[in-house]
């Protein structure tokens, strides 16, 4: 052989299994606005996490330099 590895069968990934709902919300209240903004603002700490979880998880693959020491604390 000439050191090439073998090439798998194919295969075929499954598509996403989630749904995106994408309309304007109308006659909203303040309190409504007000509620949405705070699940809005929950829903990106929790995306912001996990985003920085699975980056720790690879160290190899980040190319920056990090402003904020691993332990999180600023320090």
């Amino acid at each position: 052989m000439s050191g090439l590895r073998k090439i798998g069968a194919p295969f075929v990934v499954p598509g996403p299994s989630g749904i995106a709902v994408r309309d304007r919300l109308k006659y909203l209240t303040g309190e409504d606005e007000r509620v949405l903004r705070l699940v809005g603002d929950h829903l990106g700490t929790l995306a912001s996490r996990d985003l920085k979880a699975r980056l720790s998880m690879s160290p190899g693959t980040r190319t920056h330099s990090r402003s904020v020491p691993r332990n999180g604390t600023g320090e």
